[in-house]
């Protein structure tokens, strides 16, 4: 252990979570219209039982559901929004211990703990005022359950947007549905004022900062977002199901919270953008980062009055002619505004700095230059927490004390391993973001991958997303995985995964800790599990993602857990321990195709009339393709014949190819995303884009930057094809 915290000391000296179903269904189908087969599209065989290896057998076999439940109960009942509660990270750091890592709390290993922007609510209230003159009032904190304990702790958080604006505002307001671009255009066309007025958005189909910019971007004052029904698929009360906590439907007074951050610009702390937020570092202007308008948070039962105050007014939502414009509570959807009827938003929100405190524990392997690094984000928008994140943090614990028991039996990795347990994660991927700025020079030498898992468990579908080279280990280990036959009838967690994704691997953009890795050339994929359209709605961002709720409706026995704990113990374990490391490289290579083409079928529905030449990625494409078979076949033949330094030189080759798709200067106005393949959507947030600089410039107008961009990608696929060169 001390030759590498010297490492990471010596680095430190030289330098949020939600996967987007959206996207993924939209991608799904598009490559359903257009023949394409992206990624692993074709059902594969599964030998059921499956077959373990001995030390697979260990590591499957000491994941406890008791255990589990038990580490969720810890999780879940505090207080531990970002920088809250020190106590939870030293209680991590002391089962890690025990587990046999060599941990630290971050401030005790840095020149200067990492100090990140904080924003909290001095003072909110939004009020309706009716044209009748009546009122209604807002409530911003979800009703208290005597089912559901922790909804009624004393320092329970009301809803707010972190880095929000603060400002006093009265206006009208206008429905603007789901906030998109798109959305704002169809109010210009009929001729609304947006000018002066407050925006009221459905949640849903993009990022909710994204949301704010747009409304900031179109002259509005202030923002207001709510959650439909319309979220929650089949279960909901009009088809008879009852609201949480009597049944599996939403409670109605449930208020989803979150940052509000320009996410698809940076990632990280606001006032340290592109490098580490120490104490006493340089703060640059909040204002290209955050929004310069105020905004809140609502739930449906005070949305309904809202919508209602608009009915008759303006263009009904029937009319608007978008799609998820309207929405399942009694209103029209109606544009508004309804004159005489405004909304009173008095928000005044502290902006500081404070402490946060990652907790890193490190069992160093055989090869020091090969670093697997696996986290989970601690920091929780409410006391409860028990999906977002700490169904993955529970699992965490797990996975120390999988990996301990091989330590127990004499087992020393090849690869050294770093568990990260982040914090102020929600407040824009504060936590891991500094870590990997303060270590960066060291990360791009030593790392070869970040494995993410933030929503472990907040229903039964399986997720995956991310780098091409590593999709096939991950999809292999899930058919080695029993999935809980409470859930429907999938032998192993590759039968859910394929049942919900219809073998679908999102590509990578934002929203969770991967982010930093990512974007500065590591091979990173993040796992978790969702709910689908008939699943008990999962309270995303609310008091109502509790312990009580997941043992009751989300996961009860804790045997998801146990599921998602054992494919990650799988995957980690085959990452940091085979001789080669388990990448796919020709299925990169495919991945990569796909994206190409993706970009094709992109283009041609977005700009018909416009003649741009993609050729250059074609033929990259095609040359990385060529390099991913050669160095295949090398890696074979080193492995046969128990070649050392071949092996050595494969590795290498595995670990850094993936820095060739980095752009050293950051995508186009985008400092801190760098990788050239996928990135999230300007107008997204959360969900990628593919080849991201060449779209980001298309929708700007600017050709001739996404033809810059065409070569730019184009060499750095070259890039990553030249390192695989053997």
């Amino acid at each position: 252990m001390r030759s590498l915290t010297a490492a990471l000391a010596l680095a430190s000296a030289a330098s949020a979570c939600q996967r987007d179903w959206d996207a993924l269904h939209r991608r799904i189908e598009r490559h359903a219209e257009h023949g394409h087969d992206h990624g692993h599209s074709k059902r594969q065989d599964v030998e059921f039982p499956p077959v373990l290896t001995e030390t697979e057998s260990i590591l499957v076999n000491s994941l406890d559901s008791k255990d589990l439940d038990s580490w969720s109960y810890y999780y879940t009942h505090g207080d531990h929004l970002g920088g809250h509660n020190r106590t939870m990270a030293e209680w991590t750091m002391q089962q890690w211990s025990d587990a046999g890592f060599d941990v630290h709390i971050e401030e005790w290993a840095a020149s200067s703990s990492f100090w990140i922007w904080y924003t909290a609510p001095i003072h909110t209230s939004l009020t309706l005022n009716r044209a009748d003159g009546t009122a209604h009032d807002v409530s911003l904190i979800e009703d208290m359950l005597d089912e559901d304990s922790t909804t009624s702790y004393p320092n329970r958080i009301p809803a707010y947007h972190a880095m929000s604006a603060s400002g006093n505002v009265t206006a009208e307001y206008v429905y603007v549905g789901r906030g998109q671009q798109a959305d704002f255009q169809v109010l210009k066309d009929a001729g609304i004022e947006l000018e002066g007025k407050i925006a009221l958005s459905m949640y849903g189909g993009i990022y909710r900062g994204t949301k704010v910019k747009n409304a900031q971007d179109n002259g509005m004052i202030g923002a207001v977002l709510f959650t439909d029904p319309q979220e929650d698929g089949e279960i909901i009360e009009a088809n008879g199901y009852l609201p949480y906590p009597d049944g599996p439907a939403r409670n109605p007074t449930m208020i989803q919270r979150g940052s509000v951050r320009f996410s698809s610009l940076y990632s990280g702390d606001p006032s340290t953008v592109g490098y580490p937020s120490y104490e006493d570092a340089p703060r640059n202007d909040l204002r290209p980062y955050n929004p310069s308008i105020p905004s809140v948070p609502i739930s449906i039962r005070d949305a309904i009055p809202l919508l209602q105050a608009l009915d008759g007014h303006g263009v009904p939502g029937v009319e608007a002619n978008r799609t998820n414009w309207v929405g399942k509570l009694n209103a029209t959807y109606s544009t508004g505004p309804a004159p005489g009827s405004t909304l009173h938003l008095d928000h005044l929100m502290n902006g500081t700095v404070a402490p946060a405190w990652d907790v890193i524990a490190v069992i160093n392997g055989t090869h020091d230059d090969e670093v697997v690094v696996i986290g989970n984000h601690r920091d929780a928008w409410v006391i409860g927490g028990a999906a977002d994140p700490n169904s993955g943090s529970a699992i965490l614990i797990e996975l120390a004390r999988a990996f301990g028991r091989l330590l127990e039996n004499g087992w020393k990795p090849r690869r050294t391993i770093i568990l990260g347990s982040w914090d102020a994660e929600e407040f824009g991927l504060q936590g891991s973001t500094e870590w990997v700025e303060s270590r960066l020079p060291w990360l791009i030498t030593n790392a070869v991958c970040y494995i993410n898992i933030d929503v472990a468990v907040s229903g039964p579908r399986t997720g995956l997303s991310g780098s091409g080279e590593m999709q096939t280990i991950a999809v292999d280990m899930m058919k080695k995985v029993l999935f809980p036959d409470t859930w429907g009838p999938f032998p192993t967690l590759y039968d859910m995964w394929y049942n919900t994704t219809e073998g679908h691997i999102s590509p990578l953009g934002s929203g969770s800790d991967y982010a930093a890795f990512y974007h500065n050339g590591i091979s990173a994929i993040d796992m978790g599990s969702d709910a689908g359209r008939s699943d008990p709605v999962y309270h995303y961002h609310g008091h109502y993602d509790s312990y009580a709720w997941m043992s009751r409706f989300g996961d009860p026995g804790f045997q998801i857990h146990r599921a998602m704990g054992q494919w990650l113990a799988l995957v980690a374990y085959h990452v940091v321990d085979d001789v080669i490391i388990p990448w796919d490289m020709p299925n990169a290579a495919r991945v990569l195709r796909n994206y190409y083409e993706d970009l094709n079928a992109t283009l041609a529905e977005a700009y018909p009339d416009l003649s741009i030449d993609l050729s250059p990625i074609d033929d990259a494409v095609a040359t990385f393709a060529d390099e991913a078979d050669r160095i295949t076949t090398v890696a074979q033949q080193a492995l046969a014949f128990n070649d050392t330094i071949l092996i050595d030189v494969v590795n290498a080759k595995y670990r850094d190819f993936h820095k060739g798709f980095a752009s050293a200067g950051g995508l186009p106005g985008r400092p801190t995303f760098h990788n050239v393949i996928s990135a999230p959507g300007l107008d997204n947030g959360y969900g990628a884009d593919v080849f991201p600089a060449v779209q980001d410039s298309l929708s700007s107008g600017n050709e001739e930057q996404a033809v810059e961009w065409v070569t730019k990608s184009a060499q750095a696929i070259l890039r990553a094809a030249e390192i695989l060169k053997v």
